[in-house]
């Protein structure tokens, strides 16, 4: 080869290559929002079908795979507080796939409601619960649940960082399962289900409500959108546009036709949902936030409903919990 140029000669093909394509992204998702429009405009008159055709597009096991038995749950009893037991649980979400977690079981002989408690990315229940001391910007999530006198359970998702010698590559695996009609979500919110269906047959439990930050606020949006047991939730620093912020776990083929975060709050109704998001958050624009919770609100004046079962707080923070309890208060009072 005698032909040389500098790089900077093929800079400007690459560019307006590079710009086309964000250019037919841009003139797909307008397309698509308008189809989406369309199709949810019954999304609170008929939820169940919406909530089928949402479960659809998460994938395997939510659709086609009907649990007849209780989970099997194996239990360790770690320490026992003034207040609660702390144990470690493994509840055998599918044949061979266990899920584990921290349970906080609150003493007395009445029932009490149970709270899910998620943690995010790179998290993990030890670290949301305080057993390794300070819970960085959980801002102490379940021991704030649980001062309210409720039992709570933290499940381990895979999500952890490698400090536990345990690698893996969570968009590799969310590829390998949506190879075969499945995806990480539809795996990991079923297992919330039957952590649900295990505790329900529980005689200390009553009511269940699910909080998470995060990769916590996002199956916190999704499971209660999925199960309509959870009659409160907190989702914080997830809600947002996934126009804006279109990670590879976090959408499915053609989803953008169907369900933006907007529409998935809206199978949450009428369960109360408080959604949450820090004004100085460095990873999601609290902009977008606002602007897809006035969809909620929009879509349900719309169908004729009011929005009292909806609640937005724009907080004072960057990418963390919120350090107002008032949701917390809220939901405890909703499930009691």
């Amino acid at each position: 080869m005698i032909f040389r140029e500098e790089k900077e000669a093929s800079k400007k093909y690459k560019q307006n290559y590079l710009d086309g394509i964000n250019g037919l992204i841009s003139s797909r998702q307008k397309k698509a929002a308008e189809i989406r429009t369309n199709y949810v405009k019954n999304i609170f008159i008929d939820s169940e079908k919406y909530r089928t055709e949402f479960k659809e597009m998460l994938g395997w096991p939510l659709v086609d795979h009907k649990p007849c038995d209780l989970p099997a749950v194996k239990s360790t009893k770690l320490a026992e507080e003034s207040d609660f037991e702390i144990l470690r649980m493994e509840i055998e979400i599918l044949e061979g796939l266990w899920m584990t977690g921290l349970f906080f079981k609150m003493k007395g002989e009445d029932k009490k409601p149970l709270v899910l408690v998620s943690h995010g990315g790179l998290g993990t229940p030890e670290l949301i619960s305080g057993v390794y001391g300070d819970t960085s910007n959980y801002n102490d999530i379940l021991p704030r649940v649980i001062k309210y006198g409720v039992h709570a359970f933290a499940p381990q998702l895979l999500l952890w960082q490698d400090d536990y010698d345990v690698p893996f590559d969570r968009k590799e695996i969310d590829a390998r399962l949506k190879r075969v009609g499945s995806s990480i979500t539809a795996v990991e919110v079923f297992g919330f289900t039957r952590v649900l269906d295990y505790f329900e047959d529980q005689p200390f439990v009553k009511n269940f409500g699910m909080v998470g930050m995060s990769y916590g606020g996002f199956y916190t949006l999704f499971t209660s959108a999925v199960d309509t047991r959870i009659k409160s939730a907190v989702s914080c620093s997830f809600f947002n546009d996934r126009d804006e912020v279109a990670w590879p776990d976090w959408v499915w083929q053609n989803s953008a036709y169907k369900f933006n975060d907007a529409e998935v709050a809206a199978l949450s109704y009428p369960r109360r949902l408080c959604v949450q998001m820090g004004n100085n958050d460095n990873l999601f624009d609290y902009k977008f936030t606002e602007s897809s919770f006035a969809s909620v609100r929009t879509l349900a004046q719309e169908q004729g409903v009011s929005s009292d079962w909806l609640d937005l707080m724009i907080f004072e923070g960057t990418h963390e919990f919120c350090k107002d309890d008032a949701p917390i208060e809220r939901l405890i009072s909703d499930l009691k």
